[in-house]
């Protein structure tokens, strides 16, 4: 393979259900792989319910740094940590992903440098629905969630950071923004609304809060679907999943090579690290200044 896509579901979802249409495809095993078959193609799974007593008690931060040490011992014990990387990130998928990639970013040589490869690899991402504005939480996880994923008593730890305009979400777009010219980035936000019931309005992530205000190099566009049909395709017939996978050819196409270019700058980087730890110059002791 010359790149690896890596799939994220989001809150109460599944690995492989987040991603399966009611017809029973699931686009990234039975559609993807034909038309992309140099792409290693994975999903990840993680304990992110928020409902019932077996509901996690993990933080977004511990959700995101589990991520990222997963991939990149996964990474290093298939001997891909160089290989490009493109992720599709659903829903709340997207927000842990932002966190994980602001957590590689501060890593380096002498700290997680199998984290700091992760950044260093990553080329393109595509965000479906992703909440980075926040959402009203009195409409959308007692609605949205309950409706379409499950009955829930939702627990707090995740759901607290994801109100409308919170300040861990500002934060976490301001530290994102600093970054986010590294990568090739596509927000997708949903269409059509969904319906709570049949005498309700409707409801799903609004194009404001799906799209990064000041990231730089992304391109937005709109999916004709419901939150949850953002991450499920019917068949290569589907005029969505033609969009979306137009997408991942153009990134598939462009990330070896830039990848490669990311890994000779970082390899100088390293270079130059190493000749000043061995070269320290003149080393100043402040009661000498006086």
């Amino acid at each position: 393979p010359t790149s690896s896509i890596v799939a994220i579901h989001g809150l109460d979802g599944h690995r492989e259900a987040s991603f399966t249409a009611p017809n029973g495809v699931l686009w990234l095993r039975d559609l993807l792989p034909e038309a992309l078959p140099t792409a290693r193609i994975l999903t990840y799974g993680y304990d992110a319910r928020t409902h019932g007593e077996n509901r996690s008690s993990q933080t977004l931060y511990h959700l995101s740094t589990d991520f990222v040490g997963k991939l990149s011992s996964f990474r290093v014990h298939t001997k891909s940590d160089e290989r490009p990387l493109i992720f599709i990130a659903h829903s709340f998928g997207g927000i842990m992903l932002k966190k994980a990639l602001i957590h590689a970013h501060t890593a380096h040589k002498k700290h997680l440098p199998a984290h700091k490869a992760v950044e260093v690899s990553s080329y393109g991402i595509i965000y479906l629905g992703t909440p980075h504005q926040g959402v009203d939480l009195t409409s959308w996880t007692k609605s949205l969630f309950r409706s379409l994923l499950t009955t829930i008593q939702t627990s707090d730890l995740i759901t607290k950071h994801l109100d409308l305009h919170s300040e861990t979400l500002q934060q976490q777009i301001a530290q994102y923004n600093a970054i986010s010219d590294r990568y090739h980035t596509v927000f997708c936000y949903e269409a059509y609304g969904t319906a709570r019931s049949s005498d309700s309005p409707m409801d799903h992530v609004p194009a404001f809060s799906a799209v990064v205000q000041g990231a730089i190099n992304v391109e937005s566009l709109a999916i004709h679907k419901t939150h949850m049909g953002l991450a499920q395709f019917t068949s290569h017939d589907d005029s969505e999943y033609d969009v979306l996978l137009q997408h991942l050819l153009q990134m598939i196409c462009k990330a070896p090579s830039d990848i490669l270019k990311n890994w000779e700058k970082h390899s100088v980087s390293l270079g130059r690290q190493n000749q000043l730890l061995n070269n320290p110059g003149i080393v100043f002791n402040i009661w000498e200044v006086y």
